[in-house]
């Protein structure tokens, strides 16, 4: 485990260089002018103790103090404009490595099997996505360069107090090990203590994440927000982790700031001997005095820098997870579908490596230009054989193909450019009718849209809209019904116009009125393709082409609609099931239909 943990503080250590190293000039540049800035910052403190000897000389000399007093104004003058050039050269640099860290992720989260956010929550993915990211454009705007120069002055002015009393430098730091060796105990299991942080803050944000989706089934219940169980947990684990953080480590806090202020304690009594045996000069004794304290008080800066990259590790090593996942397997392939056919054979499939198979030896052909219909009970793996098709799952053994071809070995474009899909959860994006059917085809003229619409059953609700097809939908189409949505999902496939097309449920959440339109829509989108569809309803399937039987992953028979009945035990079930849910009517006994009733 401590072998792992090692490996991947290193990746991230690496993977936050190459971030730097996007904008290696400007991050050097603001590092160069916040060292310039800091050493700037000490020039006055050498000039107070040169003013002291001026000031005390027999006559005092005035002069010197004036020429002393504008050497350290033009100091604290020109440290100001090297801190504004460190604070505009990193921010520049922090905003274009958040530019181009988020396109990255964003590309990576397009081009990554669909498997990779089965591991994963909204939540975790969330947090990696804005608050990491946002901890990675703090870090270069402001806690880089300030640990370069946490780092460099205190060390050159170590060097150069060594070189003026070797005596008196040793008594600034004498208080530095016992305050170094004070923190190093209390922080000893921070590590720990910030994994522990991120799991909670991961937790939280699916949490609350569920809670706004669910708001809806809340209310319904009459729930709140601390009685919503996973909500409220997270929120007081949060609490009652920064109350044990600040128990466990505050202490340690405060006894390291007591002891790295405390130089002075050391450095008087010392300074005062020195000098009165004559083995200091007063310009000295005032440099060690005024200086001394800020040399170790420099320390807690660089804890501070420390601290904030051993922070931003954790956060970084999220993003490099990502970053470094590979690509749904690709190649330099160029088959080509000789025709519009699917074919599964042999096909498994299992979600986790080591898990249950969900799919075992499936094999069927759908043919092209031809209506396949797959159904089953709950669970029997149709959906999983539909998401297959355009490679948003892998099959574990076996292989799909398309024309032919090894999906796999077909390049990715040319795959979706020829398939259309339409599932039961209708995704809409908050913008627009018009940004939401283009997503199809960005470049779709005026007509065509009009054209698609017309032919989904979808133009006459859309013309009532109060902005018609520039009218803002909402989240995710809060502001259409289910119908609605789905007809806009076809209007979105009929633009597409792909020769094959994969249809799962694509009714299940219209009522009957919806319901019949969106089959109108669906007999004009099927027309000439070769449709793969997934249905409960099996009378929107009884005229398929060819009907697969599905029962735990395997194909239990394959048939039309009369042969099916005429021997598939399990079709049967399924189509009597079917038949008798029609008949049923509220306040009926389970089981009991209108023919039984009139028998």
């Amino acid at each position: 485990m401590s072998g792992d943990l090692t490996t991947e503080r290193a990746e991230s250590t690496r993977g936050l260089g190459s971030l730097l190293a996007l904008q290696g000039p400007l991050v050097a540049g603001a590092a160069l002018a916040s060292t310039l800035a800091a050493a700037l910052a000490l020039v006055p403190f050498f000039v107070v103790a040169r003013m002291a000897t001026a000031i005390y000389a027999a006559p005092p000399d005035l002069d010197a103090v004036r020429s002393l007093a504008l050497i350290a104004a033009g100091a604290l003058t020109l440290r100001y404009v090297f801190v504004a050039a460190a604070n505009m050269a990193a921010h520049v640099a922090a905003f274009r490595i958040l530019h181009e860290l988020r396109l990255r992720l964003a590309k990576k989260l397009g081009a990554v099997p669909l498997s990779f956010f089965s591991h994963r929550g909204a939540g975790e993915l969330k947090k990696t996505l804005l608050d990491d990211v946002n901890q990675i454009e703090a870090f270069v705007a402001h806690h880089f360069p300030d640990a370069v120069a946490a780092f460099i002055v205190p060390l050159s002015t170590a060097i150069a107090l060594l070189w003026v009393d070797w005596r008196m430098t040793l008594a600034s730091l004498v208080m530095a090990p016992l305050a170094v060796l004070t923190m190093a105990i209390a922080m000893r299991d921070v590590g720990k203590a910030h994994q522990q942080w991120n799991e909670i803050q991961s937790r939280m944000n699916t949490s609350l994440l569920e809670y706004l989706r669910g708001i809806h089934v809340i209310k319904t219940f009459g729930l709140s927000a601390r009685r919503f169980g996973d909500l409220s947990r997270s929120i007081e684990e949060g609490l009652a982790w920064m109350e044990g953080f600040m128990r466990t480590n505050g202490r340690g806090y405060g006894a390291f700031g007591a002891l790295i202020g405390s130089s002075l304690v050391v450095l008087v009594p010392m300074g005062g001997w020195l000098y009165t045996q004559g083995t200091l000069s007063l310009e000295s004794l005032v440099l060690f005095l005024v200086l001394g304290p800020q040399l170790l008080m420099s320390m807690m800066r660089l804890l501070f820098a420390w601290g904030n990259v051993d922070r931003i590790k954790a956060g970084n090593a999220r993003i490099q997870t990502i970053l470094t996942t590979p690509d749904l397997e690709s190649n330099e392939s160029t088959a080509r579908p000789a025709h519009d056919g699917v074919a599964f054979r042999g096909v498994g499939f299992r979600y986790d490596e080591g898990g249950p198979a969900v799919l075992h030896g499936v094999s069927f052909e759908a043919p092209p230009g031809k209506v396949t219909a797959l159904v089953g009970p709950s669970g029997a793996g149709k959906t999983t054989l539909v998401r297959l098709v355009p490679r948003l799952w892998e099959a574990t053994n076996g292989t799909v193909e398309l024309g032919g071809a090894d999906v796999r070995r077909v390049p990715l474009d040319a795959l979706l450019s020829r398939i259309s899909m339409v599932f039961q959860d209708v995704f809409l994006f908050h913008g627009t009718v018009r940004e939401n059917l283009r997503l199809a085809r960005p470049d779709a003229t005026v007509a065509q849209i009009d054209a698609a619409c017309r032919a989904a059953r979808a133009y006459d609700f859309i013309q009532t809209l109060p902005r018609k097809y520039d009218t803002m939908l909402g989240e995710r189409g809060a502001r259409l019904s289910g119908g609605e949505k789905q007809r806009l999902s076809i209007a979105r496939a009929l633009l597409k116009d792909a020769p094959v097309l994969l249809l799962d449920e694509a009714t299940a959440f219209a009522d009957p009125e919806n319901e019949a339109r969106i089959q109108e829509a669906l007999s004009e989108l099927c027309a000439g393709r070769t449709v793969l569809v997934v249905a409960h309803r099996l009378s929107t399937i009884a005229t398929a082409d060819h009907i697969v039987v599905l029962d735990g992953g395997r194909v239990n028979d394959q048939g039309t609609h009369e042969e099916l009945l005429a021997r598939c035990a399990l079709y049967q079930r399924l189509w009597n099931s079917h038949t008798e849910a029609l008949d049923w009517s509220l306040g009926e006994p389970s089981g009991t239909s209108r023919a039984q009733e009139v028998a």
